[in-house]
């Protein structure tokens, strides 16, 4: 069975391909890992909160991408990934200008936590990267925007069961 490669296994391949090239196993490892988990945790979220699954996907899957492809470092990864990430997108041709310009949005401002009204799809963003975060290793000590914000995505996946209980 041929199945026709979307957008975001494109996006995906792309990341593979710059991860690789990353000389440390130990950052190889940590950066699929993160940039893999938040992905699948923006897309739970996203289908949960009836947001556009695969946009999502990709925005989390480029979110600290400036971090490993130019060994950017933590210091403004957000903006330096929403830049590398708005070029990447144009060259790709495969999304829209509207998609491209929410996605890079969505990038720019996941490091600010504390704010809970920059989009739908930036605070999805914002509480997978949390999430990713707070599930590689619970016994890491988060800050307290952080610890606020894990609470509502916590309480998400439970308004999400009580919805999809059985009568």
């Amino acid at each position: 069975m041929c199945v026709k490669m979307d957008r975001l296994e494109k996006i995906r391949m792309e990341v593979d391909a710059l991860l690789k090239q990353l000389h440390q196993e130990s950052d190889r490892k940590f950066a699929y890992l993160h940039l893999y988990g938040v992905s699948q945790f923006a897309t739970m979220l996203a289908l949960i909160r009836k947001a556009d699954a695969q946009l999502c996907a990709v925005a989390a899957m480029l979110h600290d991408i400036s971090m490993y492809a130019c060994n950017s470092g933590t210091h403004n990864h957000a903006e330096k990934s929403a830049a590398f990430t708005k070029d990447l997108l144009q060259k790709s041709q495969l999304f829209s200008n509207e998609e491209i310009r929410e996605i890079v949005h969505a990038i720019k401002v996941h490091s600010n936590k504390a704010c809970k009204e920059d989009g739908e799809m930036a605070e999805i963003l914002k509480d997978a990267d949390v999430l990713a975060h707070y599930l590689y290793n619970p016994n890491i000590p988060m800050s307290d925007k952080d610890r606020v914000r894990l609470y509502y995505v916590l309480e998400t996946f439970t308004q999400a069961r009580e919805e999809t209980k059985y009568e």
